[in-house]
C-alpha cells in the first residue's frame, strides 16, 4: 500500500450481473478495483470479495464500508457497513468525476435508470486546493 494516509475506505456495488468493489484512501487514490460476476450469488458473491479485500488490508485502517446495488440494502446490516441509493450514488460519482454531466443512463442487470441531474448553486471551495467544485443535485429520476 503506497498512501500518505493510513485509513482506507471500502465501496462495494452488489447488482444482480456483478459485484464492484474498490478500496481508496483519504486522498482519493484508488489501491484496489474488482468487477467480478456474481453468477446468481449476489451474496455469496459480495462475501467472498470482501474477505479478499479483508485479508490485505487491517480492520483497524478500514475508515468506512459503504454498499449500495440490489444486494447492498441486504449486505450493509450484516457486516456493519452503510447503505447509499444507487441514484445518489452514481450522482455522486458524476459529481465528482464529470460535474458538467446532467443526464446520466445506467443500464443495470435488473433495471435501466435515467437520472436527471441540475447544478446546485452552492459552489464549495476545497479545502486541500481552493479550488472551487461545481455541485450537482438529482433533479429527477426514472426506472
Amino acid at each position: 500500500m503506497s498512501h500518505n494516509s493510513p485509513e482506507v475506505f471500502i465501496g462495494i456495488d452488489i447488482g444482480s450481473v456483478s459485484t464492484n468493489t474498490v478500496v481508496v484512501t483519504l486522498d482519493k487514490e484508488i489501491l484496489e478495483e474488482h468487477y467480478t460476476r456474481t453468477k446468481g450469488q449476489p451474496l455469496e458473491t459480495a462475501r467472498d470479495v470482501l474477505a479478499d479485500v479483508l485479508s490485505r488490508y487491517p480492520i483497524e485502517i478500514i475508515r468506512v464500508v459503504a454498499a449500495t446495488g440490489t444486494g447492498g440494502k441486504t449486505i450493509a446490516p450484516l457486516i456493519g457497513a452503510y447503505f447509499t441509493n444507487e441514484v445518489i450514488a452514481q450522482s455522486k460519482a458524476v459529481e465528482y468525476f464529470h460535474p458538467d454531466v446532467r443526464t446520466v443512463i445506467e443500464m443495470g442487470g435488473e433495471d435501466a435508470k435515467l437520472i436527471l441531474l441540475a447544478p446546485d448553486d452552492t459552489a464549495v471551495r476545497s479545502q486541500e486546493s481552493g479550488v472551487r467544485s461545481k455541485k450537482i443535485r438529482v433533479e429527477d429520476f426514472a426506472m
